[in-house]
């Protein structure tokens, strides 16, 4: 039996859907690479210098996974690199959890990603509220001081200059998220083990607030003159005077 025209374009109309179709699962089911366009800089090989830990949390060496904050979930949480959103979002700085913390009896619902099916779940977790003191590595001065948690994603926070002894080029420390802010204005001379700051949960961002009440932690970067991020935990590992 002769197909009408009309007959053979439906006919045509639903293979082509069919085909869009197909491809579209298809498409679903491709683990789709994430651009690695961001990366850490490599630290200066000539340089040798000896830092003071940031927190009183010393356990980078002995007990990695009680250094890092981490969640129920995650436990790369606090991890500088790849560890956000199943690898999908690059996390500049590095997460050192509290050693002094308490627990606030209440609870706060997150959205955690199941990393295998890529689905949303929720969970009610509990809250915690973090003591310890935050130091500054190194000897430098102050570079920045915020102490108005609207105004950025880091909260209160500051910002320390250094100078790599060896070539004489500038390095940043940043100490994220404080509770409190304890050095000088611009400019002001810091040494290294001085406080900083106390840590905290601040930052502009509901959400983040909502992250660090789970798993608080200090936010610590490390940055050279242009702005590009040492990998911090190389850092530490590199330049701590290990006890």
């Amino acid at each position: 039996m002769c197909q009408s025209a009309s007959e053979v374009t439906a006919t045509s109309r639903g293979f082509a859907a069919l085909a869009v179709g197909f491809l579209l699962l298809l498409d679903s089911l491709i683990v789709k690479t994430v651009p690695r366009d961001q990366d850490f800089t490599a630290l200066p090989s000539e340089e040798t210098i000896r830092i003071a830990w940031p927190t009183p949390n010393h356990l980078l060496f002995d007990t990695p996974e009680r250094f890092f904050a981490r969640t129920r979930v995650n436990a790369d949480y606090g991890k500088p690199g790849w560890t956000r959103d199943c690898g999908k979002r690059f996390h500049r700085g590095c997460d050192i959890a509290p050693v002094n913390v308490t627990a606030t009896g209440q609870t706060t619902r997150v959205i955690f990603t199941d990393c295998a099916t890529n689905r949303d779940f929720e969970g009610e977790e509990p809250t915690f509220v973090p003591h310890d003191d935050v130091f500054c590595v190194f000897d430098g001065v102050v570079h920045e001081v915020v102490t108005d948690e609207n105004v950025s994603d880091f909260g209160k926070h500051a910002v320390i200059q250094h100078i790599w002894p060896h070539s004489g080029a500038k390095f940043f420390t940043l100490y994220g998220h404080l509770a409190e802010v304890a050095v000088g204005g611009q400019r002001s001379a810091i040494n290294g083990g001085q406080t900083t700051g106390r840590m905290g949960q601040t930052s502009r961002s509901a959400d983040a607030r909502n992250w660090m009440a789970i798993a608080p932690h200090l936010h610590f970067e490390v940055r050279d003159a242009g702005g590009q991020s040492y990998d911090p935990v190389e850092f530490l590992k590199r330049f701590l005077r290990r006890s």
